[in-house]
């Protein structure tokens, strides 16, 4: 075991909506009339927590490129992306850095350079690590399971409820709601997206004579609407992220602190645990908070990377 891992910068710091983005899979999925599998593909804001679904044909990494550049071609560049360890995201790394260096423009070169999205990857068998769009996965799953049950849809059909699904876990509270009648409404990832939850009613019309477009009125809507993101922004750190660690595990009493040259047993949920592996701990990666997070093993055919969770420290002196 090890003390709980205070929250990266990136996931407690102002930014805009999916600037930060986990990406991960979700599926197969069957439709009707047709013998192809669909996937979801899911980007969940790792400060916002709000979520944008993505149907895709297959696992490949030309499907995901394709459904890459409609994510961000309506939400907006990413600056980080926190994924697992899949082929896919390795390959469209690598792809998009190739296209990246084969631009001779240096107009286009330096954009490309300033804005080159920052991936970041999970240690293997870690998915904890990334929890944030995992909960998700699951919340969509189980949504899924209600609706459509053991029907079958049409892919139009199906990227219909998709998108009912994506308003419906947009407009989530991740606020605390006030039992009285105080009139505090939850905050919802929505609120950073369009200002307003996506299943709330729509706004009253205003008059012909307030609706005159000028500049002043322009100017004036365009700071009333900067004033209102702020104060989401206040009730986002106030009641959100202060109280992230209430969610966190009981720090263990005793922690596990390994070395280099430790003999450790590999923990394998797919084996005995007489058939583990024995391995030596060769590289070890700390946090912030100059504690062991993950360590590089040595067995005897390669170099693999584990979390602490997964290593068990054997009496054996160095």
């Amino acid at each position: 075991m090890q003390i709980t891992a205070p929250l990266p910068r990136d996931r407690i710091e102002q930014s805009p909506p999916f600037a930060v983005t986990g990406l991960d899979f979700a599926g197969p999925i069957f439709v009707k009339n047709s013998k192809e599998k669909f996937y979801i593909q899911l980007c969940t804001c790792a400060v916002t927590r709000a979520l944008h679904l993505e149907l895709v044909t297959s696992l490949t990494m030309e499907a995901f490129l394709l459904a890459f550049c409609r994510f961000i071609s309506r939400r907006g560049l990413c600056t980080v992306i926190y994924s697992d360890n899949a082929r896919t995201f390795k390959r469209a790394e690598i792809e998009l850095r190739q296209l990246w260096a084969i631009i001779d423009h240096p107009d286009v070169k330096e954009f490309c350079a300033s804005r080159g999205v920052k991936w970041k990857y999970i240690i293997k068998r870690s998915a904890w690590w990334d929890g944030f769009y995992e909960r998700i996965v699951r919340s969509v799953k189980t949504i899924l399971r209600k609706v459509i049950g053991k029907s079958s849809l049409t892919s139009e059909e199906l990227e219909t409820v998709l998108c009912e699904i994506e308003a419906v876990i947009n407009s989530r509270p991740i606020t605390y709601i006030d039992s009285d009648s105080t009139g505090n409404f939850p905050l919802t990832p929505s609120h950073f997206l369009l200002g307003r939850r996506l299943t709330s009613l729509l706004a009253v019309k205003l008059s012909t004579i307030d609706c005159v477009v000028d500049k002043k009125g322009l100017i004036k809507r365009f700071n009333y609407r900067e004033r209102l993101l702020n104060n989401f922004w206040k009730q986002w750190r106030k009641d959100n992220l202060l109280n992230l660690k209430s969610v966190h595990f009981v720090n263990p009493t005793k922690e596990t602190e390994f070395k280099i040259n430790d003999i450790v047993l590999i923990h394998d949920d797919r084996l005995p645990r007489s058939l583990w592996k024995l391995g030596k701990v060769v590289e070890i990666f700390t946090g912030r908070d100059k504690k062991v997070r993950a360590c590089a093993i040595k067995t005897e055919n390669s170099i693999i990377k584990r979390p602490v969770q997964l290593l068990h420290n054997l009496e054996i002196p160095n």
